[in-house]
């Protein structure tokens, strides 16, 4: 068996369907433990529903790429800018859970850096759920240093969100 071949790039409306598909799956794999699956439905249906995708495709302080096998997409990577913060933020790296292995989560993040470095930004920050230790830890791992804490709310549910940032290089 061949090695697969891994490709990315900026995000498209054809993503869409495939977008909320990455979300659901791999969200109900880092979340469910401590999130109920309706709360979780519920936020996704609300947050990431077509017309909320439709916007963030059109916004010019978002910059999203899919990461994609055989012309499927099978991870997702979110961005923005922060005007009110000046900060720019990872605010979404997923993918779905039978490549996650790949390394195509690191491959995001790279580009995630070199995306904050190309808008001028000279630190990038991100959230995360402190009860999603997978994440926090492989954070860490690559440079991210949690300094606040904010309650977020999916659906009944509220978990702290721990605010991190790494300086890029």
């Amino acid at each position: 068996m061949g090695e697969t071949k891994i490709t990315f790039r900026s995000w498209g409306k054809n993503d869409f369907e495939q977008v909320i598909k990455i979300l659901h799956e791999s969200w109900d794999k880092a979340y469910a433990s401590f999130i109920p699956k309706e709360d979780l439905t519920f936020y996704l249906n609300q947050t990431y529903n077509t017309e909320k995708l439709d916007k963030l495709f059109k916004n010019v302080n978002a910059f999203c790429f899919a990461a994609e096998v055989e012309g499927k997409a099978v991870g997702w990577l979110k961005l923005s800018i922060n005007k009110e913060e000046n900060r720019f933020y990872l605010s979404s790296i997923y993918v779905l859970p039978e490549f996650q292995k790949l390394k195509i989560g690191r491959q995001l993040m790279d580009i995630a850096f070199a995306t904050a470095k190309e808008k001028g930004f000279s630190e990038i920050w991100i959230g995360v759920m402190d009860k999603n230790t997978n994440a926090l830890g492989w954070y860490e791992k690559i440079g991210f240093i949690f300094e606040e804490e904010l309650p977020f709310r999916m659906g009944n549910t509220e978990v702290q969100h721990l605010i991190g940032r790494k300086k890029l290089l």
